[in-house]
């Protein structure tokens, strides 16, 4: 089988938007190629390109998506992108991300692709949890600012004996960072199967048992998540999808939340509504780039 490998660079402004719509329309894959450093950018430090890339896959037989994607960056972007288009074998297509994806370190975690676990342990120093990645085609390399904003805030919380909704989980790599801090359960959900597959592999790979970490198609609705109490909410999710789901936020038996994928222009918004909906306040605020990470606590 092939695939359509679709080479973009757009701008920054417009990538949660182009997410969304990829989403929505159902592509085979994507995901974007984000900057990979060591530390954190400094507060007066310039953003390195107005500019982000990213790759999407289509099905060799999905002619209309790739249309529709020339559609939409025509009316959202102007002449300001740049499209490259080829095909790709079904091994070009599952290799594709492991040019981009590099060890790394963020708070007590080293990320470490599943491919590199022999060197793992010599590389890894010490106090430092190592999470063996594979992210496939489903979101969550850690190199995305929102998934290291929530990694280096986990990093300071007591997750030992926890139990941990991961809501959205892509390549599960928050819930396996969970499980490694001593998280007694983690329920990691995500509506994409690609996704769900992704995380039980990386589960299976950092030898975490499935009865603490369990991976099953779902959202916010997912019955276990709406019924059963939890001491930590994690979703690293876009704030429209969000927002869509304020009502089963708020329904779910928690009073502490780890909220990103939201950004800063939508900030304020996004608080008004918790104070709206859950009610209690944020107790903890971050940002890089343009990103939030927002922990809400609301009174039990």
């Amino acid at each position: 089988m092939r695939y359509r490998e679709i080479i973009l660079n757009i701008p920054k402004e417009i990538a949660e938007e182009f997410t969304d719509f990829l989403d929505e329309i159902g592509v085979a894959g994507y995901y974007e190629i984000l900057f990979d450093r060591e530390v954190p950018r400094a507060p007066d430090e310039e953003i390195i390109s107005d500019d982000t890339k990213f790759r999407v896959y289509l099905a060799e037989e999905d002619r209309e998506n790739e249309t529709k994607l020339l559609i939409f960056l025509k009316a959202t972007a102007g002449e300001s992108f740049y499209w490259e288009a080829r095909w790709i074998e079904t091994k070009e297509y599952e290799e594709a991300y492991k040019e981009f994806y590099k060890p790394f370190t963020v708070g007590t975690y080293r990320v470490i692709p599943t491919w590199e676990k022999e060197t793992a342990a010599s590389t890894t120093p010490e106090g430092i949890l190592p999470l063996l990645i594979n992210p496939g085609l489903a979101f969550g390399t850690g190199h995305h600012e929102t998934t290291r904003l929530v990694l280096g805030r986990m990093g300071y919380l007591s997750l030992n004996g926890k139990k941990i909704a991961d809501v959205g989980t892509g390549s599960g790599i928050l819930s396996v960072a969970a499980a490694k801090s001593g998280a007694s359960k983690i329920l990691a959900v995500d509506i994409d199967p690609n996704s769900v597959r992704s995380a039980t592999f990386n589960r299976d790979e950092n030898g975490i048992a499935p009865g603490q970490m369990i991976v099953e198609e779902g959202g916010f609705d997912h019955e276990a998540v709406q019924n059963e109490n939890w001491d930590l909410l994690i979703a690293n999710i876009t704030f429209a999808v969000l927002k869509a789901n304020i009502q089963k936020i708020a329904s779910i038996k928690t009073d502490h939340f780890l909220f990103s994928g939201v950004i800063t222009e939508r900030k304020e918004e996004f608080l008004e509504l918790l104070k709206d909906r859950l009610g209690g306040e944020g107790i903890h605020f971050l940002e890089d780039t343009g990103w939030e990470l927002i922990e809400w606590k609301r009174k039990g």
